[in-house]
């Protein structure tokens, strides 16, 4: 299964491309190498979603207790309250939805079950047929999102009593 998020999506670049750092181990090498040096990595495990909480180690969609209690805390850190929309083309040759989908399923799973007190909501829309574009579905859906988003910050904000 490969690498998730960046490190998937140029994996998955690497393996396509035939990049000589990626066919010569099977990928094993290739994070680390001059085609995706060490200090890219170490800005991935820093700003990615997926290796911020993960780093280049596959996403584990069935966390232990104890596993839970540590993503918990990063979490917090990073996400907590937040609310997320992602749209995607279904049929995106140059970020494939398949590079994400397993931690969008990681980080719907937890926010939907061991991690709901954490108050996220991720909602996650694949457009089928669309490739690397922004359609007018997704401007819609984008700005429902916002409107929704700022109207409940919105009546967060108003008196009790008038």
């Amino acid at each position: 299964m490969p690498k998730l998020m960046l490190t998937g999506l140029m994996s998955d670049r690497a393996r396509l491309s035939k990049l000589e750092t990626y066919t010569f181990s099977n990928g094993a090498n290739f994070f680390g190498s001059k085609d995706f040096p060490c200090a890219l990595v170490s800005s991935v495990e820093k700003w990615d979603p997926k290796g911020s909480l993960f780093g280049l180690s596959d996403v584990n969609l069935s966390p232990s207790k104890s596993e839970q209690n540590h993503l918990r805390e990063l979490l917090d850190s990073k996400i907590q309250g937040k609310k997320i929309l992602v749209c995607s083309g279904g049929d995106d040759k140059v970020v494939p939805y398949r590079c994400a989908e397993q931690f969008l399923q990681f980080l719907k799973n937890a926010t939907r079950g061991w991690y709901s007190a954490g108050n996220v909501s991720v909602e996650d829309i694949l457009y089928p047929g669309v490739g690397h574009e922004c359609t007018d579905s997704m401007v819609k859906d984008t700005t429902r999102f916002i409107r929704d988003v700022l109207g409940a910050v919105g009546e967060a904000k108003l008196p009790s009593k008038i």
